[in-house]
């Protein structure tokens, strides 16, 4: 099943980092939004989760929080 998905980062945030870089190791290609890189991209992730923590990633419209979860999901459906 395709996932509609996306992930709110910021540069600066240890654990965007670690989401960044399994990503990057396993070559998983999302959609990925700078949380700082414009205004839009804030109220897009404030829109979804209702919070501006990231890394947050957006499967088929539902935010999904912290990076260990969000790289288990990862693991369990896109590898």
């Amino acid at each position: 099943m395709a996932h509609e998905l996306t992930l709110y980062y910021m540069s600066t945030c240890p654990f965007c980092l670690k989401v960044l870089e399994f990503m990057d190791d396993n070559g998983i290609g999302i959609p990925v939004k700078d949380r700082n890189a414009s205004a839009e991209n804030l109220q897009e992730l404030m829109k979804v989760g209702g919070k501006q923590q990231v890394p947050c990633l957006v499967i088929n419209g539902k935010a999904m929080y912290e990076s260990d979860d969000i790289i288990a999901w990862m693991k369990k459906k896109l590898l």
